[in-house]
């Protein structure tokens, strides 16, 4: 079984798949305060399909760009629970995702935009599948989100942008700019 995790953009998406198909999945959309009930739904996720964390055998999450907080806390947690218990961890940043949804959904859109904070966003450009710039740009009217109905219909079509992390402790999650912790001095 598969436990994904995903906190970076604004609604908290958790997953359980098997067979590179999502069995079932909670989507709470527009959730600022992420850190407060990730542990209770990825419970009442598992709960809900017979499964404890001994089932689980793969936890894949991003690593962001996203809000400073909602980028950690998925992260955090799967890297947490695969040290201790032995489970592999796959990682992707969630332009990726994003990426691969443009593409499947054959939108040439080279262009990204992500929620940083309440007052910019992070915009990253492709050419191709690579990232040639990123930059914060502020004031935008329309960041972009995954579409989780369409992930979940073709979730193993999204694997291809997770990798397998082979050093817990080499993990850097994806910031594009340096982050700002209290006052502007």
């Amino acid at each position: 079984m598969e436990l994904f995790i995903e906190t970076s953009l604004s609604s908290l998406f958790l997953s359980v798949a098997k067979n590179k198909k999502i069995l079932d999945y909670i989507e709470i959309k527009n959730l600022v305060k992420k850190t407060d009930v990730i542990i209770q739904e990825i419970n009442k996720l598992l709960n809900r399909n017979n499964l404890t964390l001994q089932d689980i055998k793969v936890i894949k999450t991003t690593i962001g760009p996203g809000s400073f907080s909602g980028a950690r806390i998925g992260f955090l947690w799967g890297r947490t629970i695969a040290q201790l218990s032995h489970i592999k961890l796959y990682i992707c940043e969630t332009y990726a995702l994003l990426h691969c949804q443009n593409k499947l959904l054959k939108k040439n859109i080279s262009t990204i935009r992500i929620k940083a904070n309440k007052y910019s966003s992070y915009e990253i450009n492709f050419k191709k599948n690579n990232v040639l710039s990123s930059s914060i740009v502020e004031n935008v009217e329309q960041n972009d989100e995954l579409d989780y109905d369409f992930f979940v219909q073709n979730y193993d079509k999204f694997n291809k942008c997770f990798r397998l992390v082979e050093s817990f402790l080499d993990i850097e999650l994806c910031y594009m700019h340096e982050p700002q912790i209290g006052g502007i001095q």
